[in-house]
């Protein structure tokens, strides 16, 4: 089969939430997409299939990589790129693999699957290397078909399925910096330009203020709104939050979370899951521990030791 010039190929599908299931013929997926500051996007979305599937639809060109995170062994099956059969070894559970979405590569799969793919477009990539000193790449090195031992990345999935799989007001946060610490590893591993981090560097006053003011007033708000707010990419800004306050914008925002519900807890009789609603916990379970490792106690016991 003969391979077609890159500018006639069919732009199609994207491989990430609904569409990239539509290919193997799943329903909506787990998913969460980041979209950057320079309108870049991001993705990470899980699949799961419990019964073989066929030979999987075409998404046609998309300039982007694919780095999936195995988590059950697949022995039995076959994969393509451009039409062309690729020689795989077994896909391993806890190893991450590369998939080139330039060449249409497509799978059939004689078993069930999970997997965690986090969607890495190129112009996304070379935005993040530019926006850490860093020069463009073209490629993700690897080899079709074949997996390497990546800790960084299983550790990832592993945390992106957790948060997928648990939702609540600063799920959203905890993703997007997923995704960018995916980015960044992926240039740094795979990349095929050396990538290199500035001098870290804190936020102005007034930026340190208005982000923290934006955090306080909104239970959900994203890294990128965050970013834009201060005026700068969400790399810079998430590293120079980081700098100046010692955590990052998600564990500032549990912390605060946590504070508001001291309040609650010293100076008024409203439940637990009355004061975990108000302060944007997902349940009482979730302030309970949320609670008890910023505080040390738990919430009842605060209650009963610092109530006025």
């Amino acid at each position: 089969m003969s391979e077609l010039p890159e500018a006639s190929r069919p732009r199609g599908a994207h491989a990430y939430g609904t569409e990239f299931a539509d290919c193997f013929g799943m329903p909506e997926p787990p998913t969460h997409v980041h979209r950057t500051l320079r309108r870049g996007l991001l993705a990470v979305t899980e699949l799961r299939f419990d019964q073989p599937i066929e030979q999987s639809a075409s998404l046609g060109y998309d300039d982007a990589f694919l780095a999936s995170v195995f988590l059950k062994d697949i022995t039995d099956h076959e994969c393509w790129y451009n039409g062309r059969p690729v020689q795989v070894e077994s896909w391993d559970a806890g190893k991450t693999y590369i998939f080139d979405l330039r060449q249409d590569p497509r799978a059939l799969v004689r078993g069930p699957s999970h997997v965690v793919h986090f969607y890495l477009p190129l112009a996304t990539l070379n935005s993040f290397a530019e926006q850490n000193d860093s020069g463009a790449v073209s490629e993700l090195v690897h080899k079709p078909g074949i997996g390497g031992d990546d800790g960084v990345m299983r550790h990832l999935a592993r945390a992106g399925l957790a948060a997928l799989g648990d939702p609540h007001a600063t799920t959203s946060l905890l993703l997007d910096e997923l995704l960018n610490a995916a980015c960044a590893h992926a240039l740094g591993r795979y990349g095929s330009a050396r990538f290199l981090f500035p001098r870290a560097a804190g936020l102005a006053q007034w930026q340190e203020r208005r982000a923290k003011d934006m955090m306080s007033e909104r239970m959900d708000v994203s890294l990128s709104e965050l970013a834009q707010e201060c005026g700068l990419s969400i790399t810079q800004f998430a590293r120079a939050f980081r700098y100046s306050t010692g955590m990052s914008p998600h564990r500032w925002l549990i912390a605060q979370r946590v504070s508001v519900a001291k309040n609650f807890l010293e100076q008024s009789n409203l439940t637990l899951t009355e004061i975990a609603t108000l302060c944007g916990f997902s349940s009482q379970s979730h302030l309970n521990a949320a609670f008890k490792q910023h505080a040390g106690l738990s919430p009842g016991r605060w209650r009963r030791t610092f109530k006025s």
